[in-house]
């Protein structure tokens, strides 16, 4: 579980509350239990028809801006932005800032539901300016707590804290229930980091929300946020008391199983998994897998790798991959479907460090002209062009960025899919389940839980790096070890390995790009060494400046003969997959800075011109 899901909570608490307001001055109650989405909407359509054919201006925004509050807000699958844009265009008409402020809202919420982020803060950074004209609180306070969700969900947690904390300044004495938000709010941002303050946030939330017990929704949310930060701190006890007291799962109804299902049978599924209750885990986590509304929730991700585990612990290994099989794919979705948010985050943490860096110089700037302001107008006066010149450079580098990264979002989501793809190519994984049934068959018990171990471990190790687009150099090591020795024992010990690794980098343990060596030595065992009595293999790593460079050398057949066996036994894709995927990665790397990222393969040859192996050199940036 991650961010992502308290998030999606804490969405639908605000819309909820949002649905609420809207009908707060024509006092019409919506009770979900006597009245369908069919009928309420049938009755704001009522409202919109009567306000357009008074023709008055205000009754007609306001009846429109109930109708889209309905369609934002209490419809997920709605992403629909037109009738958003006309109402916006009328309210500038009509210098109505109010509706101007809500509707800047509502796009940004519709771009969320699109996952198009950047646009999304876009248009709350307007409502966010608009929102400072205006003496209107509430509006201060849903813009915040709006912002906030999405920085958290772009995994920004000090930026969303600084949202909810100052959301508390627009907060009335007798609004609990937006104290509670708030709270709940601060509580997930502290998910990865600290569980102990998501569960102290999240208790004083329930200690408001027990005062009002009709908030059974909110009430849920908080205790569900309460027992997975006690897990976490393996308060195992503790956590069963909240649970107990606050979650009846077995009484829960389908409207907030749809919505919550997966969150909360996730969290008991966790509980039981350390309680040892595995076949209570194993219940507890396919609900959750079955109970899911948003199309990836992060939620799945802990659920299938959880069952993988006890699966594991239990002896059935068929079902264990299986289950990891399931999680490399949905991995896959998961990752395409967040690399808009990644790409969206470094594109604002881009901005907002410009913009401070820019800040801070026209403060200095500022500070020395105040100082001589008294002595000379015309000097105040170069200052103030100094200062239009500054903004308007700003702005030019800005939307060069922003095109740059939009440029580059599709080529980064290729190349990652593709390097991932290259790690995990079947001809490796059967190889290895062959290996082990082999182990099987001899009955050499000890060898085949070995080898499923360390087979286990390089899949989890490369599953939950594949969501970034950077890994740690040791990481990076160890994944290569790894595989070299699942390698080595398909070949019955005949590699001879050498690894040579400078000391400068295993104390300096850099951030490098992700998937790049372990394919060429896919390469060069599959291709240069599969058909050599002797397997020698050379991998060295020296620091050099600000980059790494990598050698591969191997004493197989060379690249002429591997392609001509390979055309021969009609398979001729995967040898050029390692070059040119590491081709593809250094393009980028380039674009984005790293300009000395190189790759070269050179073919060994002996005094008689004939092949004796090959050397692929990498050039790898250290990632600042």
């Amino acid at each position: 579980m991650t961010t992502n899901r308290y998030i999606i909570v804490l969405f639908f608490l605000f819309g909820l509350f949002s649905i609420m307001s809207v009908f707060a001055k024509d006092t019409i109650v919506i009770d979900s239990k006597k009245r369908s989405q069919d009928s309420i909407l049938t009755n704001l359509k009522q409202k919109q028809e009567q306000a357009r054919q008074s023709n008055h201006k205000d009754s007609i925004i306001k009846s429109d801006l109930n109708l889209l509050k309905f369609y934002t807000y209490n419809q997920s699958k709605n992403t629909d932005t037109d009738e958003l844009s006309h109402l916006l265009e009328y309210c500038t008409d009509n210098n109505n800032i109010d509706c101007r402020i809500e509707v800047y809202a509502m796009l940004a919420w519709q771009m969320q539901k699109k996952d198009q982020y950047s646009q999304a803060l876009e248009y709350y950074n307007k409502a966010i300016d608009l929102s400072n004209i205006t003496e209107k609180e509430h509006f201060k306070w849903n813009i915040l707590i709006d912002q906030g969700t999405l920085f958290n969900e772009l995994l920004e947690p000090e930026l969303a804290r600084k949202n909810f904390k100052t959301s508390f300044k627009y907060i009335s004495p007798n609004e609990d229930q937006r104290m509670a938000i708030s709270l709940l709010n601060i509580s997930s941002t502290f998910e990865k980091t600290n569980p102990d303050s998501m569960a102290y946030f999240s208790n004083k939330a329930i200690g408001i929300l027990e005062k009002n017990p009709s908030q059974n929704n909110s009430l849920e949310i908080a205790a569900n946020n309460v027992a997975y930060g006690y897990i976490k701190q393996n308060k195992l006890k503790e956590a069963s008391r909240i649970i107990d007291k606050y979650i009846d799962l077995n009484n829960i109804a389908d409207s907030k199983k749809e919505r919550f299902g997966s969150f909360f049978f996730n969290t008991v599924g966790e509980l039981n998994y350390k309680l040892g209750h595995l076949d209570k885990a194993i219940d507890y986590y396919k609900k959750s897998i079955s109970y899911t509304e948003n199309a990836y929730p992060p939620s799945n991700i802990m659920s299938l790798n959880d069952l993988a585990e006890i699966y594991e612990i239990k002896g059935e290994l068929k079902t264990a991959i299986q289950y990891l099989k399931a999680k490399e794919n949905y991995l896959q979705k998961f990752n395409a479907h967040n690399l808009k948010k990644e790409i969206a985050r470094s594109e604002y943490n881009k901005i907002l460090s410009e913009k401070n860096k820019l800040i801070t110089n026209l403060e200095k700037k500022n500070q020395k002209t105040n100082k001589q302001v008294y002595n000379s107008k015309i000097l105040a006066l170069s200052s103030g062009v100094l200062t239009i010149i500054c903004i308007l450079f700003f702005l030019t580098i800005y939307q060069k960025s922003r095109l740059k990264i939009s440029q580059l979002n599709e080529e980064i989501s290729l190349v990652r899919l593709k390097s991932l793809r290259s790690i995990m190519n079947p001809h490796f994984l059967f190889n290895s389940f062959n290996t082990l049934q082999s182990f099987i068959l001899q009955k050499d018990k000890f060898e085949a839980s070995e080898h499923m171990r360390e087979l286990s471990q390089l899949i989890r190790k490369i599953l939950s790096n594949s969501d970034s687009l950077y890994i740690s150099f040791k990481e990076e090591l160890e994944i290569i070890k790894t595989y070299m020795i699942l390698e080595n024992k398909r070949f019955d010990d005949q590699f001879e390995l050498s690894l040579t690794i400078d000391e400068d980098l295993i104390e300096l343990n850099p951030k490098i790009p992700s998937m790049i060596i372990q394919p060429h030595l896919e390469n060069a065992v599959i291709h240069g060494l599969s058909s050599k009595n002797k397997k020698v293999l050379k991998l060295s790593f020296q620091k050099k400046k600000n980059s790494i460079q990598c050698i591969i050398e191997d004493n197989g057949i060379g690249r002429r003969k591997s392609a001509e066996l390979n055309k021969k036994s009609k398979n001729t894709t995967h040898l050029s997959i390692a070059s040119g995927n590491t081709a593809e990665r250094i393009k980028l790397l380039k674009k984005v800075g790293y300009k000395k990222t190189s790759m070269k393969i050179t073919d060994l040859l002996d005094d008689n011109g004939k092949s004796k192996g090959t050397r692929v050199t990498v050039n790898l940036p250290i990632i600042n």
